[in-house]
């Protein structure tokens, strides 16, 4: 009996040491990737559709070479109905999206240094454009705002006072690029303040407009500052 008792306590003893170690021995572990790494779920972006409208101030003229003497006008009626559509990349990512709508728009010249009949004029153009715009959220009620992109436009009106003629360019398209701040108000609303510069890349002019022999280059550019209201639509 004695010897199956010393048997059992050896046993229990024997287990209890190796209790005890493991457990001293998990203490002595050091930190590695299994203990320090954190796993961060990142919030669901959703993508959103606005809709708005925006109102520019735009200071305008044309780029001669060589150079005509001329003068920038400022065009104070400048309006664009637009869309927006906000993408999130892998829905984490929050900061794409692509920018379209429709956008009327005035910009010329006047003679300054010399006087050229028929010369200086002020067009009206419908623009549509392509932008890719970016945003960077601050919080919950601000955003950076970036775009660039190009523009499709038509000339269809103009101040001279025989019209158009056919050396005139009615086609228009260039480049566009801006930056700026956004106000979210609530959860439908924001409002948008940005900076916006035009580059056509049409020109205003046939290069034989003044002469045959030495070609006249006239690319019409746009500074605007603009406000629009957009409104969520999901």
């Amino acid at each position: 009996m004695r010897p199956l008792l010393r048997i059992i306590a050896v046993t229990a003893l024997i287990f209890t040491a190796l209790s005890l170690y493991g457990q001293e021995d998990t203490t002595k572990i050091k930190p590695g990737v299994q203990w320090d790494t954190a796993i961060v779920v990142k919030p669901i972006r959703y993508p959103e559709h606005l809709i708005g409208v925006r109102y520019d101030y735009s200071f305008t003229g044309v780029t001669m070479t060589p150079d005509m003497g001329i003068k920038p006008v400022n065009s104070p009626v400048n309006v664009a109905i637009l869309y927006t559509y906000y993408h999130p990349l892998w829905s984490v990512i929050d900061v794409f999206g692509l920018q379209t709508g429709l956008r009327y728009s005035r910009y010329g010249f006047v003679n300054d240094e010399y006087v050229f009949e028929h010369f200086e004029q002020t067009v009206s153009i419908i623009e549509l454009p392509f932008l890719s715009a970016f945003h960077i959220d601050l919080g919950e009620h601000f955003r950076i705002l970036l775009s660039i992109g190009p523009f499709l436009g038509y000339r269809f009106a103009t101040t001279k006072d025989n019209g158009f003629d056919c050396f005139d360019n009615r086609i228009d398209y260039g480049i566009q690029g801006g930056a700026g701040l956004a106000y979210i108000i609530g959860k439908r609303f924001e409002l948008h303040l940005e900076g916006t510069f035009h580059y056509s890349l049409s020109m205003l002019y046939h290069p034989e407009k003044m002469s045959s022999l030495s070609w006249l280059y006239s690319y019409p550019w746009q500074a605007s500052i603009s406000l629009g209201f957009h409104v969520k639509l999901n």
